[in-house]
């Protein structure tokens, strides 16, 4: 689990990767391909995918004169990751990016997320570069580039240890914390975590890999000068039937400016994966502990915060039942201690439900940036945030490489305000959806599912919007050409 980290097999980091002209991705991947020099070997790993969705309505209100109605779309990602294997010590890795996400018919825009509630915590997410400065569009904006290089890490290996170093992905047990956008249901991944980090492992006894690491993490979270520091420490143990390990983080910030502060911020992290003949239990759980100031606007926060999943799957050939239940701890007050947990955005656990925005309106002014919605009157977002849920699962192998699935999914608040009392609901998601892997290299997966508002949205007591009870309902179509 964690000695293969650095190389992305388990555990992966994200940062800001470097800005590219135009005109250079197509000589980079012809550099690429070309042959190399002093016996290198180049290996290349990558997938590309399309996905096809449509929800009518996200909105949860089809009376509302804003209400978004049906959406449709169809969205690229390419995934491209080549090594250059120079020696039995040596190493290079590269991870480019292209179309991430970008909307058929559509030019790159800058994507957008929302977990509504959530306290300004730290996320380790470096993110591609925001403009191409040489295209600028006839509204004064820039357009993204279609191809970016996002992370680049280097590998050696010695007599003491692997040392990495460079921008590199982070991935950690389930991807409910660090998660690297790549290895976890990547029909429904979109972003991913990285750092630039200097990293040593060391393997012990076969089974038993120590790891330190310093990173830094992502710039100008508060302000301009503001700089974070991250200090790692973890310990997994992996064998063909169990894996765990427990994992330390340290970031430190110091804001700048006349009145600097600072916080620090702790994560203890620990993960079990164990099988037991027919039976696979699958646990992690995740605390955050911090104290001090993020400006002179947000002085003396405290921050105590836990989140947490239990998953056990029972195989019973050629059927599987799987139960899940996950807990985000959340506030029930607006203060200066903040207890809010909320899981990795590419932890996915529903169709709709902390998967979209709801509710999700038409924009009163469309563009290609907005893509024709406004989130302003988003309840929830699009990561598990102040909520319990329950998921249980059935599957079933019909033929070789062909399974189908059906799931109920739901969800309460963890933590609710008095004023609130009478919303504890987020309500529930009925799934059906089947998997196709039967060709080389693609794999298919189809969902679609139905969406109840519980009363968090039915009891919404506001003059704009008194309620939303309308169902949603939705669909996913996915295929990826891996390699």
């Amino acid at each position: 689990m964690l000695a293969n980290e650095a190389t992305g097999d388990h555990i992966p980091d994200e940062s800001q990767p470097l800005s590219l002209p135009r005109s250079l991705p197509f000589s980079l991947i012809a550099l690429l391909l070309a042959t190399p020099s002093q016996a290198a070997e180049v290996q290349f790993e990558g997938a590309y995918r399309a996905r096809a969705r449509v929800f009518d309505t996200l909105s949860l209100d089809r009376e509302l004169a804003d209400s978004e109605g049906m959406s449709a779309y169809v969205q690229h990602r390419l995934w491209l990751r080549p090594r250059f294997i120079l020696s039995d010590q040596a190493a290079v890795f590269l991870d480019f990016k292209g179309l991430d996400n970008v909307v058929w018919g559509n030019r790159s825009t800058v994507g957008t997320s929302v977990v509504p509630g959530a306290p300004p915590t730290y996320q380790s997410e470096l993110t591609a570069p925001v403009t191409d400065p040489t295209s600028t569009e006839s509204d004064g904006t820039k357009a993204l580039q279609d191809f970016t290089l996002w992370r680049a890490w280097g590998q050696v290996h010695t007599g003491i240890g692997d040392f990495s170093f460079g921008r590199m992905p982070l991935h950690w047990g389930t991807g409910l914390w660090l998660n690297d956008g790549i290895s976890v249901t990547p029909h429904f991944a979109d972003s991913g975590d990285s750092a630039d980090r200097i990293q040593w492992d060391y393997r012990v006894i076969d089974q038993f890999t120590v790891r330190l690491a310093i990173d830094v993490e992502a710039e100008n979270f508060l302000n301009s000068v503001d700089d974070t520091t991250a200090f790692n420490a973890a310990l997994a143990y992996d064998t063909e039937t169990v894996s765990a390990g427990m994992y330390g983080q340290l970031q430190h910030t110091v804001s700048g400016g006349e009145d600097a502060g600072k916080f620090n911020l702790f994560t203890a992290d620990a993960y079990a994966d164990i099988e037991l003949g027919k039976l696979r239990a699958t646990t992690e759980v995740v605390g955050q502990f911090g104290a001090g100031d993020y400006t002179e606007d947000y002085e003396d926060i405290t921050v105590s915060a836990i989140g947490a999943i239990l998953r056990a799957t029972l195989d019973l050939n050629p059927i599987v039942l799987q139960v899940e239940g996950g807990l985000a701890t959340g506030d029930g007050a607006n203060d200066q201690a903040q207890h809010t947990f909320s899981f990795d955005e590419d932890y996915s656990v529903g169709l709709m439900i902390f998967e979209q925005p709801m509710p999700t309106l038409a924009a009163t002014l469309g563009s290609v940036e907005n893509g024709n919605r406004s989130l302003d009157a988003a309840l929830s977002g699009t990561a598990v945030s102040n909520a319990m849920y329950l998921k249980p699962t059935i599957r079933r192998t019909l033929l070789d490489g062909l399974d189908v699935r059906a799931s109920w999914l739901g969800a309460r608040i963890a933590k609710l305000p008095d004023s609130q009392i009478g919303r504890e609901s987020y309500g529930m998601e009925f799934q059906v959806g089947a998997d196709y892997n039967a060709i080389d290299h693609v794999d298919f997966g189809f969902t679609m599912g139905t969406f109840l508002p519980g009363t968090y949205y039915t009891n919404l007591d506001d003059e704009n919007y008194p309620e939303f009870t309308a169902p949603a309902f939705g669909a996913q179509l996915s295929t990826r050409i891996h390699f």
